[in-house]
């Protein structure tokens, strides 16, 4: 786990790894920090949830693609390796810990996200928001408390395999650097239009927490 948290690149670039493990490991990096910054904005957002709210919600709707990406890529990993392909099996598992939380992560984040769509779609007065609400704070304290792991893992990891792909032309086929920083706009984009769909939920939050003088 100490060695997770201390690496600065992802161990596919130290042994030579195949180039679809190293692909796997970079997009990750990608996405993680993607992830990384967009949440960070998401947690001030919480803090001023009355003044942000509308921040809030369309942090969310952009984030939401960027996050279902990182879960099928992590998933095609996790298929890889317990089916016994060799090139996986040959980069190894994560940490103990880290695989045992995995399930959970994906899990309370699914939740979280789920929950949030819900509850701004709801009209902010409905009686079923009560029960949505309940969810959403509930299962963030899960996640969040689950992140902290993930995040303390594999933040220096990620920005630095991040940095390189970024800066770098190692690869130059569909799978390599082009192909990766194409697929996480794409991701981007999506999630623009989901915020832009959003865009009429937001007003009613908006006057209903300040009506409350909520900040």
């Amino acid at each position: 786990m100490i060695d997770t948290m201390l690496a600065d690149r992802s161990p596919a670039e130290e042994y030579g790894a195949s180039r679809r493990v190293r692909a796997v490991a970079r997009i990750m990096s990608l996405l993680g920090v993607v992830l990384f910054v967009g949440l960070a904005i998401e947690g001030v957002t919480i803090l001023f949830i009355g003044q942000l709210i509308s921040i809030h919600i369309l942090i969310g709707m952009v984030l939401i693609p960027v996050m279902g990406y990182k879960i099928i890529v992590a998933t095609y990993r996790f298929a890889m390796y317990y089916l016994g392909v060799s090139d996986f099996k040959r980069a190894g598992p994560p940490e103990p810990l880290l695989r045992a939380i995995g399930p959970f992560v994906v899990l309370s984040t699914i939740v979280l996200m789920g929950s949030g769509v819900v509850l701004a779609l709801l009209p902010p007065q409905s009686v079923e928001v009560a029960t949505w609400r309940a969810l959403h704070q509930e299962s963030f304290i899960v996640w969040f408390a689950l992140m902290t792991i993930h995040v303390l893992a594999y933040a220096r990891r990620a920005f630095g395999t991040a940095k390189d792909d970024v800066t770098e032309r190692r690869y130059r086929s569909l799978v390599g650097r082009r192909g990766r920083l194409v697929s996480v706009v794409i991701a981007l984009a999506l999630g623009v239009v989901l915020a832009v769909v959003m865009i009429p939920a937001i007003g009613p939050w908006s006057h209903y927490l300040a009506s409350l003088g909520v900040r």
